[in-house]
């Protein structure tokens, strides 16, 4: 019987990728993946043949819409390729983290219900979020002073960088070697973990519960067992006999519980970014879909697709700009002793090649390109609440297709299905739904 751990980092391509060909090695018989228990009924549909990703699992109390959390996926989501490589193969996924059942009744939410459980550090240290890269950062000679509850910043300050986002970003997720790369992941955390405890009892309990996940499926029989975590959790995952089963079980009991309902929901490139149930989101989402189809040609696609959307409202992108672009990116990298460009080097590539130093078009970069405008579909069999199945229903009745564009649309209140159109958005509007606006 052997145990696995994969710590990675929420929503990061690089991870995902090597999570992938280390499952076609191993070959394990179950997958136990950091994520809501509650949403167990629902995981079949992950491979549905109409599941389109970005999508997110909505997990909420009934009786209390609002109290609620979302858990988005997309390709390059390390959760989500574990899940498809165990329900492809017909070998049981499960969720092992706390269930929401567990975490709705003690979590604070904000107004609008988008930020699910509020975790206190060292979440950032549990690699979650995704910072941008900003043009010219790059390792200093002279960081300044570290937070005292930061410690993956103590690491990226060993290595030479101020920004520990940036030397995760540029470590692992560009990395081309991926040989050991898990190993080096539970080394380093495991350092950094060798003489800290859980910051609160949440934190503890989550991690209590991934222990008894762990230990069921070995007194199951499950003899190669993969478990998939953010990277924090990992070191704490190895020995199952520290703390004893006991121990666990006791902090897990007399937990309050409420009703939860599970659901997928389609998302978008830029709800990506929202802090959720697997803490802050991907500020770049368009970019990190990029590495992750397209990692063996990264710079020229990444510069080439700048270029036809630049000509395609009208500007000035030549070929030879692009030629240009790519040696000018690539010069960056080699001064910055760096495998290759950065989203940071192609950012500032495209602003002083392709758009002769001209900023504004590079919000249209940001938005088109660096985001993206991908909109998640999920099955027709979806569960769903009642207001969001009126409103489907609506919207094919009525021809208004969901679509990330923005764009401006005349209707004609004398024809009835423009007026009963304008009378939707107008309803949706009065929810706060800001779906169109007069």
């Amino acid at each position: 019987m052997s145990i696995h751990i994969f710590g990675v980092r929420h929503h990061g391509p690089g991870c995902a990728r090597s999570l992938r060909a280390a499952l076609h090695a191993l070959e394990p018989d179950i997958v136990l993946v950091e994520g809501p228990p509650d949403a167990q009924a629902v995981l079949r549909l992950l491979t549905h043949d109409e599941m389109r990703p970005p999508v997110a699992l909505l997990i909420y109390a009934p009786d209390d819409p609002k109290s609620a959390v979302y858990y988005p996926f997309t390709h390059f989501s390390p959760e989500w390729q574990a899940l498809r490589y165990a329900l492809e193969r017909g070998i049981p996924a499960r969720f092992m983290d706390l269930p929401q059942a567990c975490q709705l009744g003690r979590e604070v939410l904000s107004p609008e219900g988008e930020q699910g459980p509020i975790e206190t550090p060292p979440t950032d240290a549990e690699l979650t979020p995704e910072a941008v890269e900003q043009p010219g950062t790059e390792p200093t000679e002279a960081p300044p002073a570290l937070p005292q509850d930061d410690p993956l910043a103590m690491l990226a300050l060993a290595a030479g960088y101020s920004d520990h986002e940036l030397w995760w970003e540029r470590q692992i997720e560009q990395r081309r070697d991926i040989a050991d790369l898990f190993e080096g992941i539970l080394e380093a955390m495991t350092a950094l973990r060798v003489d800290t405890i859980p910051k609160n009892e949440h934190e503890a309990q989550r991690e209590a519960h991934m222990r008894q996940a762990i230990r069921a499926a070995e007194q199951e029989g499950f003899t190669r067992i993969a478990v998939v975590c953010g990277a924090w959790h990992a070191p704490v995952l190895t020995n199952l006999d520290t703390p004893p089963a006991r121990a666990d079980a006791t902090r897990l009991s007399g937990l309050k519980r409420v009703k939860v309902e599970a659901t997928w929901i389609p998302w978008t490139n830029s709800r990506l970014s929202y802090r959720s149930g697997y803490g802050a989101g991907v500020t770049s989402p368009g970019w990190y879909e990029h590495l992750w189809t397209a990692p063996d040609r990264v710079t020229i696609r990444w510069l080439a697709s700048a270029a036809h959307l630049l000509r395609k409202q009208g500007l000035d992108a030549s070929s030879a700009s692009v030629i240009e672009a790519v040696r000018l990116s690539e010069t960056l990298a080699s001064l910055r002793d760096l495998p290759m460009p950065g989203l940071a080097e192609l950012h500032e590539s495209i602003e002083t090649v392709l758009c002769h130093g001209d900023a504004a078009p590079m919000h249209l970069i940001r938005d088109a390109l660096e985001i993206g405008e991908r909109l998640g579909e999920v099955p027709a069999e979806t569960p769903a609440v009642p207001l969001q199945r009126d409103l489907e229903i609506k919207q094919r009745r009525l021809r208004l297709k969901p679509s990330t564009a923005i764009e401006k649309v005349d209707f004609d209140l004398r024809n009835d299905t423009d007026r009963a159109r304008s009378q939707l958005l107008h309803q949706l509007r009065l929810l706060g739904i800001e779906w169109g606006s007069p």
